[in-house]
């Protein structure tokens, strides 16, 4: 089972590195075609999507449906790379999962 990733080009290229496949997306209409798209594939246990197309109506309502309706694959949301005030950068996730400095 694999992972796959939703997000902007900086998040895409991150998750790249550790070996994680993705889609990047510019809007929100994008992101939730990305969405649909994954969720056909038989092949993911989890997919991860940036809070920054995530939050917003109607990826917010799509997602909602989704994981009322279906078990798999998980749908997980984190900040995408540029982060917001409070919130954890990108990078700095990864640095931990992998173990590096960015």
């Amino acid at each position: 089972m694999l992972g796959y990733v939703i997000g902007d080009s900086h998040m895409i290229n991150g998750f790249r590195l550790v070996g994680v496949e993705g889609y990047e997306v510019n809007s929100v209409d994008e992101a939730q075609q990305a969405l649909k798209d994954a969720l056909v594939r038989r092949d993911l246990a989890i997919i991860i999507v940036s809070a920054a197309f995530s939050t917003q109506s109607p990826m917010r309502e799509w997602i909602a449906k989704v994981r009322r309706e279906h078990e798999a694959p998980l749908i997980v949301e984190i900040p995408g790379s540029k982060g917001a005030n409070g919130e954890i950068r990108m990078s700095n996730i990864i640095s931990r999962i992998v173990g590096i400095r960015m």
